[in-house]
C-alpha cells in the first residue's frame, strides 16, 4: 500500500475528536506508523517504545512498568472507537494486533462491513457481560409520570457504566428500540445484550410504585426483581430517584448482585462467548464461595493472564489484588506474588492509575492494610473512597467491616447493616463485623447470633466468637463444647490464638476482650 495513503489517512484519523482529546495515544500511533512505513517496524518493542517515545531511562524494565502496554491497549480501544464513529466509512484501516506494535494497514471492503451483531445470526456476540436498559413502562393516568420514568432509566443506565465489569448499552440506542419490538429475546439480539432490565412505574395521588426486573435476554429467564414504593409529591421526586436508582444498581450489578451471582452458577467447566473476555472474573467469583487453596490457584492463575493480555484492565489489577488478600487470610500461597499482601497494595494503586474510580482497587488496598496492621492507612483508604460517592452497596458493606475492625464501630455498623439490608447476598465475614460490633458493646446474645450465621466451617472465626460469647453468657458446658470442636479443627489456634486474633483486629480493647474471654472458657 502506498505510503502517501497511509500518511492521509493518519492524518484524518488525528483530526477526528477522538485523537484529538488524547494527545498520547495520538502521538503513540504516529510515532509506530511512521517506524513501519521507513522500514523500522522490528525495533517496535515495549522497551525501544518507552525509549524513544517516553523518554525513559536506559534502565526502564517493561516487566515491572506495563505504561506501554496499558497506552497499546488504549490505543485499540480508541481505534475500534474511530472506526464505528468517525471512520466508518473510511476506506484504509489502521489496526493494532494484539501481543505486538507494528500497525497493519488494510484497504476496507465496504460489502463485508456488519455489525457485531446480525439478526439474521440469531445469536449474542458481545464478548463481555452487557446489559440493556429499556424504558419503563408508564401505567399511570399522570402525564408528569412519563418524564419521570425515562429519567429513571436513563439514571440506571448511567451508574451501571461505573462497573467496568459490565458493557453498558447506550440508553439512547434501547429507547430507539423498544417500539420495534415486543419481545424481550429479539430486543436483546437487536442491542447484543446478554440482561435486559426493565420495570413499570404506577402512581396515584399519593404514592408511586415501581416495579424492576432484570432478566436474561437469551433464556427469558427472569433472575431478579424487586418493587418500591415511596411518597409521590413532586418535591420529593429526585430524592426517590436517587434512592431507587442506588438500589436496584446495587442490587443487580453489584458485588454479589444478581449478575455475579448468575455468572458464579455457570458451572466451573463452561466456556461461553459472553464471559470469554472476563473468564477471571467468572473463577473470582467461584473463589468467593469456595475458598478452598485449589480454586484460589484457578482464580489466581485465571486473574493473573486476563491482566497480562488486557494491561489496562483496572478491574483486573484490583480483584487479582483481592485473591491474593483472601489467599493470604486462608494460608493459601501463591505461585505467582511473592508477599501477597504487598503485592495486592501495589496492584490496587496500578489500578487506580488506570481507573481512579475502581471501587474493588479501594477495597483491595484497605483489606490488605488490615492484614499489614496499617490502620491509619486503611482509614485513609476508605475516606478515599467515600470522595468517589460510590455506588456500591457490597463494596460499603467491606468498609463498613473494615471500619469496625479499627475501632470505628458506629459509622462502621450504620454502613455494614445498610449494606446488608440492601443486598443479603453478602461474603460471610460482614458476619464476622456485626459479631465484632455486638461484643464490643457487651450484647453477647446478638454477637452469638451473628457467629451462627457465618457458616464457614473452614475457617475458626465462628468458633471462636461462639465460644467468647458463650463463656460471657456463663453457658460454660456449651463454650466447653465449642472449645473441643476448635482443637479439633484447627488444633494449631490455641497456641496462635494472640497472633489469629492481631491479624484482623486492629483495635486493642476488643482484642484482648475476645482474648480473655476465650482463655477463660478453658481453649
Amino acid at each position: 500500500m502506498d505510503a502517501g495513503v497511509i500518511q492521509s489517512q493518519l492524518s484524518r484519523m488525528q483530526e477526528a475528536e477522538v485523537f484529538k482529546n488524547s494527545p498520547t495515544l495520538s502521538r503513540f500511533l504516529q510515532f509506530i506508523v511512521e517506524e513501519t512505513l521507513a522500514g523500522h517496524e522490528t525495533q517496535l518493542k515495549e522497551y525501544t517504545i518507552a525509549l524513544k517515545l517516553y523518554s525513559k531511562k536506559p534502565d526502564f524494565n517493561p516487566q515491572v512498568d506495563p505504561i506501554i502496554r496499558i497506552h497499546a491497549w488504549r490505543l485499540r480501544r480508541t481505534l475500534d472507537h474511530y472506526y464505528s464513529q468517525d471512520g466508518k466509512y473510511d476506506d484504509i484501516v489502521i489496526s493494532i494486533p494484539k501481543g505486538a506494535y507494528i500497525p497493519v494497514f488494510k484497504k476496507r471492503d465496504h460489502e463485508d462491513d456488519e455489525p457485531a451483531l446480525s439478526e439474521k445470526t440469531g445469536h449474542f456476540s458481545r464478548k463481555s457481560i452487557s446489559i440493556a436498559v429499556l424504558p419503563f413502562i408508564n401505567k399511570s393516568e399522570n402525564a408528569g409520570t412519563v418524564a419521570f420514568a425515562d429519567a429513571l432509566a436513563d439514571h440506571i443506565s448511567t451508574e451501571l457504566t461505573r462497573y467496568s465489569e459490565l458493557s453498558v448499552i447506550s440508553y439512547y440506542s434501547c429507547r430507539n428500540i423498544i417500539s420495534k419490538v415486543s419481545d424481550i429475546r429479539q430486543a436483546g439480539l437487536l442491542l447484543d445484550a446478554r440482561y435486559i432490565l426493565t420495570g413499570t412505574i404506577q402512581t396515584d395521588s399519593k404514592r408511586l410504585r415501581i416495579r424492576v426486573q432484570l432478566t436474561i435476554a437469551e433464556t427469558r429467564e427472569q433472575i431478579w426483581a424487586n418493587s418500591y414504593e415511596r411518597n409521590s409529591t413532586a418535591e420529593q421526586l429526585f430524592e426517590v430517584q436517587d434512592d431507587i436508582v442506588w438500589r436496584v444498581v446495587s442490587e443487580t450489578a453489584g458485588h454479589y448482585g444478581a449478575i455475579s451471582r448468575n455468572v458464579s452458577k455457570l458451572p466451573p467447566q463452561t466456556s461461553i462467548h459472553d464471559i470469554e473476555v472476563y473468564s477471571a472474573l467468572f473463577w473470582y467469583y467461584h473463589f468467593v464461595g469456595d475458598l478452598s487453596l485449589e480454586m484460589f490457584l484457578k482464580a489466581e492463575n485465571a486473574m493473573y493472564k486476563a491482566i497480562e493480555k488486557e494491561p489496562a484492565y483496572a478491574l483486573g489489577w484490583a480483584v487479582l489484588g483481592e485473591i491474593w488478600v483472601g489467599g493470604y487470610f486462608m494460608g493459601h500461597k501463591s505461585l505467582i506474588a511473592g508477599n501477597q499482601l504487598e503485592q495486592a497494595l501495589s496492584n490496587g494503586k496500578t489500578s487506580l492509575r488506570i481507573d481512579p474510580n475502581c471501587q474493588h482497587a479501594y477495597q483491595t488496598m484497605g483489606l490488605a492494610y488490615i492484614f499489614l496492621d496499617k490502620k491509619e492507612e486503611c482509614l485513609k483508604t476508605i475516606e478515599e473512597w467515600l470522595k468517589i460517592k460510590p455506588g456500591e452497596a457490597g463494596i460499603q458493606g467491606a468498609m463498613g467491616f473494615m471500619l469496625i475492625c479499627c475501632g470505628v464501630y458506629e459509622r462502621g455498623y450504620k454502613m455494614l447493616d445498610e449494606s446488608v439490608q440492601l443486598n443479603p447476598y453478602y461474603q460471610w465475614w460482614f458476619n464476622a463485623g456485626f459479631a465484632f460490633y455486638f461484643f464490643h458493646h457487651e450484647d453477647f446474645s446478638s454477637a452469638f447470633y451473628w457467629a451462627e450465621k457465618m457458616n464457614m466451617p473452614l475457617v475458626p472465626w465462628e468458633l471462636l466468637l461462639k465460644i467468647a460469647c458463650c463463656n460471657e453468657l456463663k453457658h460454660l458446658e456449651a463454650a466447653k463444647e465449642y472449645c473441643l470442636q476448635l482443637k479439633q479443627k484447627f488444633p494449631m489456634i490455641p497456641a496462635k490464638l494472640d497472633d489469629y486474633l492481631s491479624a484482623v483486629l486492629r483495635d486493642e480493647i476488643l482484642k484482648e476482650k475476645l482474648k480473655s474471654a476465650v482463655l477463660k472458657a478453658g481453649i
